[in-house]
C-alpha cells in the first residue's frame, strides 16, 4: 500500500500531495488494494471456511461492497449493520446476527428476512427469539453462543470468565434442555474468544477447542450441527509486535474442518474478521496547525484529534504516526501529537520520533481502516465530520464526504 516517493508518501501510486489538493484534511484514506491482498491472504489459509466481514470494523458501504464482491459474508452486531448489509447486496444466506443486546425489533427484522444465523447469547433471548419466530409464523435457525472456559490471554478477552457474552460452558446443556422451543431450531455455535490476538497458537487453539465442543454440544443437547462461527479476533502489529502467523493457524482449521465434517457433512464453517482485513489499508490524515514547547516537551497540535480518531486515546493503542510530505527525513524531534479537543487526554501519540514539524505538515495516522471513523466521537465540539477516500487502481474516490459544523445542526430547532 504505501510507497515512498523521495519526499512524500504515495498510496498505490497517488502521492498525498494530490490527495490533499482534491480534499482538504482530516479524512480516512484506504487502499482498495491491501484490502484484496489481506482477504487473498485470510482465504487461501482458510480452505473451506466462510469469512464473514465484521462491519462494526468499518462500515462504509463500499468497502462492504468491495469484500462482498471477493466472497465475503456480513457479521453484523445490529439493526443498522444489518440494514447495510441488505442496502450492499449481502444475500440473506450469507448474514450472521451476533450482540448481547439485540432489540426485540432487530429480531423481528432478522426474522422476517429470514437470515442465516441469529447467534443468541441468553437462554431469555432464545424464548424471545422463539416467540417472535412463532408470531411471525416462522421457523428459524438459532446458533448458540458459548462462553467458554478458554484461558484470557489478552485485555479483549469475552470468555474464560463472567461475561456480558454468551451462555457459560458449564450450564449451557442444562439451561437450553430446559427450554421448550416451538419455532426455533438450534443448529450450532458461536464462539468469539478475544480481539487483536496475536498469538497464533492461542487461534490454533482455539479451533479445535471450538470444533471439539460443537460436536460435544449437538450430541448432549440434540441438535443437528449445522453451523460452527469460530468468532475471529485475528490481530495486527501497531507497534513493534511480530505480525500473525497464518500458518499454525491453517493447520489447525484443517484438522477442525476434517473433525467437522466426518460427523456432520455439509457443516458450514465461518471466521468473523474485520481488522485483519481493514486496519493495514487506512491511514487518517491531519494537518499540523501549531507547534510549540511546553517545559522542554514539543506538542505537535493538529486540525483533528480524538473527536475524529478516537482509538488511540479509548483504546490506549500506539498507532505509527509519521508526516507523510516529510516521509524519507531523518526523525529526530520527540514530539506528543495533540489534537485540538479542550481535553488533556486527546493525545494522538506520545514521544513520538519525527522529521522537524512545522505548521502546514500533513501528519498520518497508520493502521486505522479498523475501528477508525466507526469508533470517533465526531459530533464532540462541534468539528464537522471527516471524509473517507478510497485509492482503487490508480483512482480517487470519496467514499463519504465531510461535513461542516453547521450540518450537525440541520435537524435541531
Amino acid at each position: 500500500m504505501r510507497e515512498t516517493s523521495n519526499v512524500e508518501l504515495t498510496i498505490d501510486g497517488i502521492a498525498i500531495s494530490d490527495v490533499i489538493r482534491l480534499h482538504p484534511t482530516s479524512f480516512y484514506i484506504y487502499s482498495a488494494k491491501k484490502i484484496r491482498e489481506n482477504f487473498a491472504k485470510l482465504k487461501s489459509s482458510l480452505e473451506g471456511f466462510e469469512i464473514f466481514y465484521s462491519f462494526k470494523a468499518n462500515p462504509n458501504l463500499t468497502i462492504c461492497k468491495l469484500l462482498l464482491d471477493l466472497g465475503a459474508g456480513a457479521d453484523v452486531s445490529s439493526g443498522g449493520e444489518l440494514e447495510a448489509a441488505f442496502r450492499v447486496g449481502f444475500k440473506p444466506r450469507d448474514i450472521a446476527f451476533v450482540g448481547p443486546g439485540k432489540t426485540e425489533q432487530e429480531l423481528k427484522l432478522a426474522v422476517r428476512e429470514n437470515i442465516f444465523a441469529i447467534v443468541v447469547e441468553s437462554p431469555y433471548e432464545l424464548e424471545l427469539l422463539d416467540g417472535i419466530a412463532r408470531k411471525e409464523g416462522k421457523s428459524v435457525g438459532a446458533l448458540l453462543r458459548i462462553n467458554t472456559l478458554e484461558e484470557p490471554i489478552s485485555p479483549e478477552m469475552m470468555v474464560g470468565g463472567p461475561s456480558k457474552f454468551g451462555i457459560d460452558e458449564e450450564g449451557v446443556v442444562d439451561e437450553i434442555r430446559s427450554l421448550r422451543l416451538s419455532n426455533v431450531r438450534i443448529e450450532g455455535i458461536h464462539v468469539y474468544s478475544a480481539s487483536q490476538v496475536l498469538d497464533a497458537n492461542f487461534i490454533a487453539n482455539h479451533f479445535d477447542y471450538v470444533a471439539r465442543l460443537a460436536l460435544k454440544l449437538a450430541d448432549e443437547i440434540g441438535f443437528d450441527l449445522r453451523c460452527v462461527d469460530f468468532g475471529g479476533g485475528f490481530g495486527i502489529p501497531y507497534g513493534d509486535e511480530r505480525p500473525l502467523d497464518l500458518t499454525p493457524i491453517r493447520d489447525a482449521a484443517f484438522g477442525a474442518r476434517s473433525l467437522l465434517l466426518a460427523k456432520h457433512e455439509g457443516c458450514r464453517m465461518i471466521v468473523e474478521v474485520g481488522r485483519y482485513i481493514v486496519a493495514e489499508a487506512g491511514i487518517f490524515v491531519t494537518k499540523v496547525l501549531r507547534v510549540k514547547t511546553s517545559r522542554g516537551k514539543c506538542f505537535v497540535i493538529t486540525d483533528s484529534g480524538m473527536n475524529h480518531f478516537s482509538r488511540p486515546v479509548l483504546m490506549r493503542v500506539a498507532h505509527p504516526i509519521k508526516i507523510l510530505n516529510k516521509i524519507n527525513q531523518p526523525a529526530t524531534k520527540l514530539c506528543n501529537v495533540a489534537g485540538p479537543i479542550c481535553t488533556p487526554i486527546d493525545v494522538s501519540g506520545k514521544d513520538v520520533l519525527l522529521p522537524e514539524p512545522e505548521p502546514g505538515d500533513i501528519v498520518g495516522i497508520f493502521n486505522a481502516g479498523a475501528y477508525g471513523y466507526s469508533m470517533s466521537l465526531v459530533n464532540f465540539m462541534s468539528l464537522g465530520w471527516p471524509a473517507e477516500i478510497m485509492i482503487d487502481d490508480g483512482k480517487v474516490e470519496v467514499i463519504r464526504k465531510s461535513h461542516p459544523a453547521a450540518y450537525l445542526f440541520k435537524d435541531q430547532t
